[in-house]
């Protein structure tokens, strides 16, 4: 909803602000109803992010409101806040330290921004600042991620988390003085999105894996971006910087691909605060002691990367799927069938010294592999073993030519089946159906893409897969792969 208020506090365009007042009060004669209903957990996720489009729309919007105007969305936010500080925030089950992750965050930071517009001209605000403040220190910062720096809700709630961390956490100190970022600088930890960022993106709709490893097409990297520029702001983090920047869309509207037959669409507009947090004052730069290599066991999830240049070489690993990027693309991402979460490897071990990386694991029962290796050679060198004597199957981005058990991409990246056989390649065969609701709910979807699906077949129970990048020295090395 805020998006158009911060296009017209940034460009004082009269159109713009016109627009905003009217969106904004639509918006309060479609909810202000909620008001008079009994809050619950259902409901509280929409109608407290509702509740931050509105605080922020009155903060921005000051110069463009009448006082009939300002009345009336003052009246719904302190009417619909006050019922849901009353009936749902102070339930000991919501207020204790139970309720931590994702959802809570959400809720709360936008419940405290609404308090934060409303300090000063409604009472009880200060009320629903100091619950929300202590919600923060006590339960979401310490808790909300886990230790080793991952969301256990999956990488797309890591930076939902952070988007409304640091929207309130900014407004908080801007408004009041009191600083979260401080004493809370370990829990705001972003080595999640250093493990998977993989390559850059100049416009039009995402795919999955494009630009950030082992996550949907809603979930790239300008998804993550705002949420980097924030935290280079706040703590002088270059590689920060450096990999935000890869998001040449930064600003604008997220169009994702998820649409229904009623053309309601996923829409994310972080553009506005991405203006707000960043802070050309940081030098995008690779930090000298940055990690390449990563393990985090509460997700079950590992991922190795040759450096932080573009089109470099990039693996991830999530429970039994493995996707490999390399030239800006990804080259390997395990095919599996329906909607259930595979089952999670075990004795994931790893090791680095800088020049070579090893990433071993054990396959679950699910898998159709016993044991796995992945071997980073930096700069430009990958392989993929599994021992198993079941076909496997992965799909791929672009066009590459087969040359025997080779597939070969247009920039040189090439793809060789080392042990066992290319059995064959379909360049149609997998078709990446946008589905939602366990399966239920198909849609409309604006790009509806196919890609090649390779399937190959081990050698005396085992299956190697070389990846190699061109040129590693000149290009990657020095990142002119763009």
């Amino acid at each position: 909803m805020e998006h158009l208020a911060f296009a017209y506090a940034y460009s004082g365009d009269p159109r713009y602000g016109r627009a905003a007042v009217d969106w904004a009060l639509a918006c309060c004669r479609v909810w202000r109803k909620e008001a008079e209903g009994k809050p619950d957990g259902g409901k509280a996720y929409a109608v407290t992010r509702l509740l931050k489009g509105l605080a922020v729309s009155y903060d921005l919007l000051d110069d463009r409101l009448n006082e009939a105007e300002r009345a009336e969305l003052r009246s719904t936010m302190t009417s619909i806040g006050q019922a849901y500080f009353d009936g749902y925030f102070t339930a000991p089950h919501i207020a204790g330290p139970d309720f931590h992750t994702h959802h809570a965050i959400v809720e709360y930071a936008s419940f405290g921004i609404a308090a934060l517009a409303l300090l000063g001209e409604h009472p009880p605000a200060e009320q629903w600042l100091k619950a929300t403040v202590v919600k923060f220190r006590n339960h979401l910062l310490p808790s909300g991620i886990a230790a080793d720096g991952a969301q256990v809700e999956g990488a797309t709630f890591w930076a939902s988390t952070m988007q409304y961390r640091l929207a309130f956490m900014d407004a908080l100190r801007r408004t009041t003085g009191e600083d979260l970022f401080t004493p809370f600088a370990e829990t705001m930890d972003a080595r999640l999105a250093l493990a998977g960022i993989a390559a850059t993106k100049a416009g039009g709709h995402d795919q999955d894996h494009e630009t950030v490893l082992l996550q949907p097409s809603y979930g790239q990297i300008n998804y993550y971006a705002p949420v980097l520029l924030a935290l280079a702001r706040q703590y002088r983090r270059p590689l920060y910087q450096h990999l935000a920047l890869w998001d040449q869309t930064l600003g604008s509207v997220q169009q994702t691909r998820y649409v229904t037959k009623h053309d309601e669409r996923l829409l994310f507009a972080w553009g506005g605060y991405a203006f707000a947090w960043y802070d050309p004052g940081v030098a995008a730069a690779v930090e000298p002691d940055a990690p390449l290599s990563f393990v985090f066991p509460s997700v079950n999830e590992a991922y190795l990367r040759a450096s932080y240049a573009p089109g470099g070489i990039v693996a991830g690993l999530q429970r039994r799927t493995v996707v490999i990027h390399a030239g800006g693309r990804p080259v390997y991402a395990d095919h599996h069938d329906g909607h259930q979460l595979p089952e999670a490897v075990t004795g994931i071990t790893l090791e680095d010294d800088g020049q070579r990386a090893l990433l071993t694991c054990r396959g679950a029962a699910d898998s159709g592999f016993t044991n796995q290796t992945l071997l980073l050679h930096r700069p430009g060198r990958l392989t993929l073993t599994r021992d198993t004597d079941a076909e496997q199957a992965w799909w791929c981005h672009g066009n590459p030519v087969r040359q025997g058990n080779t597939l070969r991409w247009e920039d040189g990246t090439t793809l060789e089946v080392k042990t066992g056989v290319l059995a064959s390649v379909d360049p149609n065969g997998y078709h990446d159906e946008k589905v939602v609701g366990m399966g239920r709910l198909k849609l409309v979807d604006p790009l509806p893409m196919t890609y090649p699906l390779i399937k190959a077949q081990p050698r005396q129970r085992r299956l190697e897969v070389e990846v190699r990048v061109t040129d590693p020295d000149d290009n990657i090395a020095r990142g002119v792969l763009r």
